[in-house]
């Protein structure tokens, strides 16, 4: 499973005069990667879960969607992904069996940022994660590349250092843990590339919304949400009224002219200007009686 937050542009102004984020939680499960036969991959039964509000609530939510497909007292083995952010490591409070990984992305990028001066440092940081090395190796590319580093450079590598001392645990390598990074480019597909358009803003229950339809779509089940309930319940056969009789009663020409007097008050459109119209040409044949 994988976890991250999207930022959607909210309607509201904040004190300071801007426009308000709203935070939308994204949460991917899937059982693996796969090859398609145009040599693209794929994730293998994947389930997109999205949701706006507080990440423990999220999660429960999460979680409890999940279950429909796996059930997590039969789960043995379990990788949570993520940034970094608290709010998804209260995962393992729920799932002991499960290990935690420092999404890659976010990991790249940190390294990125920190060592875009020295590339020597980068590369030897680089294989030293791939190799498993110890934190105390890694921690000793790092000081070197700091004393070389001057300035904001500085500054940066003692921020990545900081940063992989924090998220250690997410980052070391271990055969048995599989590989994640795949909840960026499913933020784009299944919310961005809808919910982040140029000018699109929204308010907290739209974003919920629609959040929860795309997720639906992306899970396969927007048609059976969608479809209208009249399509689904067999409609009830239709049984002709008997000219000149209501609810089972005879009508005499008195009692239809008095109904064609109601008609003519409360259906006006009967004898409007639109009046040889065939749409009101039908509902003159559906109120009409006559006498039998």
């Amino acid at each position: 499973m994988e976890f991250d937050e999207l930022l959607v542009r909210g309607r509201r102004r904040g004190p300071d005069g801007q426009k308000e984020r709203i935070a939308l939680l994204h949460a991917l499960a899937y059982e693996g990667k796969a090859t398609d036969a145009r040599g693209r991959t794929v994730l293998k039964n994947r389930r997109v879960h999205v949701a706006v509000g507080e990440g423990t609530a999220s999660i429960e939510e999460a979680l409890a969607a999940f279950a429909a497909a796996w059930d997590w007292a039969r789960v043995e083995q379990c990788t949570v992904g993520g940034d970094g952010a608290p709010w998804i490591r209260k995962v393992l409070e729920y799932l002991p069996q499960a290990t935690y990984r420092l999404d890659p992305f976010h990991l790249k990028r940190a390294l990125r940022r920190g060592l875009r001066h020295d590339p020597e440092a980068h590369r030897q940081l680089a294989a030293a994660l791939a190799e498993g090395k110890p934190w105390p190796e890694v921690a000793a590319i790092l000081d070197a590349a700091r004393r070389r580093a001057q300035g904001d450079d500085r500054d940066r590598v003692q921020e990545l250092k900081q940063y992989m001392k924090n998220h250690w645990d997410g980052i070391v390598a271990d055969a048995n843990v599989r590989r994640l990074g795949a909840i960026e480019g499913q933020n784009y597909h299944v919310l961005a590339r809808r919910m982040k358009r140029r000018g699109a803003s929204w308010s907290e229950g739209g974003a919920r919304h629609l959040a929860r339809l795309l997720a639906a779509r992306a899970n396969g089940e927007l048609e059976r949400y969608a479809r209208p309930v009249w399509q689904r319940r067999q409609a009830p056969p239709v049984v002709s009224t008997p000219q000149g009789r209501l609810f089972g009663q005879r009508l005499s020409r008195s009692d239809v002219e008095d109904v064609a007097q109601w008609l003519r008050v409360r259906i006006p459109a009967l004898y409007g200007p639109h009046a040889d119209r065939e749409w009101v040409q039908a509902l003159r044949h559906l109120a009409g009686l006559s006498v039998a």
